[in-house]
C-alpha cells in the first residue's frame, strides 16, 4: 500500500491575498482538472460549504467516527474551495462529518484536496452526501431544488441521469422542498423519514392538516370509546374491505397504513 504524503500548506495558500493563478495543476481522483495539490490545512482555516444539502448530523455517528479517526486517523481528504465569502477560509464541500469528528478528537490538521474549479461545487457536495450517508428527504429536496435552479436549470431528466436516480423520484422529492419550513424543521428534529408520511403530508393543503397527521395537536372526536373504522370481509373467495373515511381523523389514517404496512408484509412472510 502507497502511503500519500500531504503538503504543509505553502505561502500561496496561507496567506490568500495573491491573486488566483489562472493555470492548470495536476488532477487526480478522475476530478478532470477540477482538484489541484494535496495539503494538510489547520481547522481554523475550514468552515461548512454554504450550500450544503445536509442540515443536521447524529451525534452517534459522529462519535463513532471520532473513534476511527482517534485509531486509524482520515483516510480519505477533504475536498474543499476558497471561500468567496469569507477571506482567508476554506468551505468544505465534501467531508463536513469528518471535519466535525476531527475537532472532537483534537486534530490540528487534516488531508485536503482544494478544489479549483466552482462549477459543479453543489453537485459534488450532493453526491458525496448521497454515497457516504444517509441524507434526509427533506435536506434532498433542497439539495435538488438547489442543482435545479443552478446548473440543471430546471432539467429533471438531465439532473436524474447526473446522480443516477428517475425523474419520479426527483419529482416525489422535489413536493417536501414546498412543506412549511416549520413542518420541515419537525421533521428534521424527529429523523420522520416513512414514505407513506411524507406522501400524505404532501398531499394536504393546510398547515393544521399536517400538524395533526404529525399528532402535533389533537382532532376533537366525540368520547365514544373504540370504533370500527375498517372491516375486511372474506367470503367465497372474494374479499371486500369496507372503510369509514368520514369518521377517520389524518393522524389515525397514518396509524392505520402503518399497522397494514405490517400485516402485509406478515403476510408475505408467512409469519402470522
Amino acid at each position: 500500500m502507497v502511503k500519500v504524503r500531504y503538503k504543509e500548506l505553502s505561502p500561496e495558500y496561507a496567506a490568500l491575498a495573491a491573486p488566483v493563478q489562472d493555470k492548470k495543476i495536476r488532477s487526480s481522483l478522475g476530478s478532470e482538472g477540477r482538484v489541484g495539490e494535496f495539503y494538510y490545512m489547520t481547522l481554523d482555516l475550514l468552515i461548512p460549504y454554504e450550500n450544503q444539502a445536509r442540515k443536521s448530523f447524529s451525534e452517534t455517528e459522529l462519535n463513532e467516527l471520532a473513534n476511527t479517526i482517534r485509531e486509524h486517523g482520515i483516510r480519505q481528504p477533504l475536498s474543499i474551495v476558497r471561500s468567496t465569502k469569507h477571506d482567508g477560509k476554506f468551505e468544505v464541500v465534501s467531508g463536513e462529518r469528518r471535519l466535525r469528528a476531527a475537532k472532537m478528537v483534537g486534530l490540528e490538521k487534516v488531508p485536503c484536496i482544494i478544489i479549483d474549479s466552482s462549477d459543479t461545487l453543489d453537485e459534488v457536495a450532493l453526491i458525496e452526501n448521497i454515497q457516504r450517508s444517509d441524507l434526509h428527504p427533506v435536506e434532498l429536496s433542497s439539495a435538488y431544488n438547489s442543482l435545479l435552479e443552478g446548473s440543471h436549470r430546471g432539467d429533471l431528466t438531465r439532473l436524474g441521469e447526473k446522480l443516477g436516480v428517475t425523474k419520479s423520484h426527483i419529482s416525489e422529492i422535489l413536493k417536501l422542498h414546498k412543506l412549511p419550513e416549520e413542518i420541515k424543521e419537525y421533521l428534521l428534529m424527529k429523523n420522520i423519514r416513512a414514505r407513506a408520511t411524507l406522501r400524505m403530508l404532501c398531499k394536504l393543503d393546510s398547515l393544521e392538516k399536517m400538524k395533526e397527521l404529525l399528532g402535533l395537536i389533537k382532532r376533537t372526536l366525540p368520547k365514544e370509546g373504540k370504533r370500527k373504522i375498517l372491516q375486511i370481509n372474506v367470503e367465497a373467495g372474494h374479499v371486500t374491505i369496507d372503510l369509514d373515511k368520514k369518521h377517520i381523523s389524518e393522524s389515525e389514517k397514518l396509524l392505520l397504513i402503518d399497522e397494514l404496512t405490517l400485516l402485509l408484509e406478515s403476510l408475505k412472510e408467512g409469519s402470522l
